[in-house]
């Protein structure tokens, strides 16, 4: 009887020892999946901050269309010589090549 007691808590302690390990497993997942979950809120309040920014840019560019609505080619004349370096047929541009 003595030998069956014994083998009762070799596996007593090897089914401790595995709950323990199953524990410590779920309590680094958990952490791990925790710290996922930080991170990805930040990353969304970071998006949301883009966003208001974007929206904020949109409204100025929509209130500049509007205003020049009225003549619209004004802006867009603005536009290709600013940006895309247009000329009107008969002006001549110079540019400088020292500096800037």
């Amino acid at each position: 009887m003595r030998v069956i007691k014994k083998k009762k808590v070799k596996g007593s302690l090897l089914l401790r020892f595995a709950i323990l390990c199953l524990a410590v497993y779920i309590m680094a997942a958990l952490i791990n999946q925790q710290m996922q979950i930080n991170e990805k809120k930040s990353q969304l309040e970071s998006l949301q901050d883009q966003i208001q920014v974007q929206e904020v840019e949109n409204e100025d560019l929509r209130h500049t269309i509007d205003a020049n609505e009225k003549d619209g080619s004004e802006y867009a004349e603005r536009v290709a010589r600013e940006e895309l370096d247009y000329a009107k047929t008969g002006e001549r541009v110079f540019i400088i090549i020292s500096g800037e």
